[in-house]
Formats: structure tokens, sequence, C-alpha cells
């Protein structure tokens, strides 16, 4: 990399700032969300910020033998709209990340794997959220029980071709920023170029 300008000739981003935890302004089972008064260790003076502290997130890619994708239809408060999404959910208190997708692609889908892959993890917003999603592949999915969905919970579960799917997020269609990331982080896995061949033909 190349720097190109620099807050001050000494500035260090990576040297933290200096306050307290924070106070709790709001809780929920998302998130607690924390006032936060920090010095910067450069200028000396203080700013108060906005902390929400989360849970851990996991999103699944899910195939089925035949290449086809699960995903869910849901209707999304946040942008009083409905979405097409990959799998996905929050982490129990103590829960592993990959137990956390195994639980939620059987209540979400019904399906089981046994062909788990880690795609890495994210940071979704690390101005103000401490948490990180971790992604998975899912191969191999199969049908072993009926959804069991939360109270509040209310899906549809479709099975997408590729191209149906690679289209769709080539339209703008697919718009929820972790099921992009997801598949970002999809075309990065060294096994790809192999998968997206054995996708192409099951078409």
């Amino acid at each position: 990399m190349r720097l190109l300008a620099s807050h001050s000739p000494h500035f260090d981003p990576s040297t933290a700032w200096i306050g307290d935890e924070g106070t709790v302004r709001g809780e929920s089972s998302l998130f607690r969300q924390l006032g936060v008064i920090r010095r910067s260790p450069h200028t000396g003076r203080s700013h108060d910020f906005t902390r929400l502290e989360c849970p851990e997130w996991v999103h699944i890619i899910a195939f089925t033998p035949d290449g086809e994708l699960l995903v869910v239809e849901q209707f999304r408060h946040g942008i009083d709209s409905s979405t097409l999404e990959g799998v996905g959910g929050v982490c129990d208190a103590g829960e592993a990340p990959e137990v956390a997708a195994r639980r939620e692609l059987l209540e979400e889908t019904g399906h089981e794997s046994q062909a788990w892959i880690s795609l890495g993890w994210c940071t979704p917003n690390p101005a103000v959220q401490n948490n990180r999603c971790h992604f998975y592949l899912a191969l191999d999915c199969l049908p072993v029980a009926e959804l069991d969905l939360d109270p509040s919970e209310e899906l549809r579960l479709w099975a997408v071709p590729w191209a149906e799917w690679e289209a769709k997020l080539q339209s703008g269609e697919i718009h929820h920023a972790l099921v992009l990331v997801a598949f970002f982080r999809l075309r990065m896995w060294e096994g790809w170029a192999n998968l997206r061949e054995m996708l192409e033909s099951s078409q």
C-alpha cells in the first residue's frame, strides 16, 4: 500500500483511544447500546461515541446434492420490505459459531449437512458494533425435519438454481449486505472454481 495522507505526521490509527466502558442507553435481545466517552491519544480531545455490543452472528450458504441453493424469504422490519437471504441467525450465549450454523440450518430449512466449510468472518459495522458474522458453506444438504421457527419468525423456504441466484445477485435484487459478503467470501474460497463448475453442470 502507498500512504497518501495522514491525520498528523505521527498518527497511528491502531493506538487505542482512552476512556471508560460506557453507560447503558438501551438493551434488547439483539444488542446493548452504550454511550462511550473516549479521548484521542493524538489530540487529547474527548468525544462521545455510540457502541453496540452484539452477539456473534452466522450466515450459511447451503446447497442441496442437486446443486440448488436453499434461501429464505421473510419480511424485514428495518426496511419494511421482504428480502431473499441465505440462512442465518444469532449465536446463543456460549455457543460456538459452527454449532449455531448447524442449528440455524436445521431450524430454518429442516435440512442437515455433513459437509461444512468455514468461509471466514467479517465485522458487520465496526464503526459501532463489536461483533463478527461467521460464514459457512454447507454442501449436500438433505431434509430431515420440519421447520422449527421462533415465535416471531415467518418465512418461505426456496430452492434456487445457481444460474437464477447469480442473476439475482447481478441485478441487485439481492441487497442484504451480509448475503453479499457471504457470496464474496464464497468466491474467495479456494474450492470455488470446482464448485462453480459442478453447479453449472447441474443446471
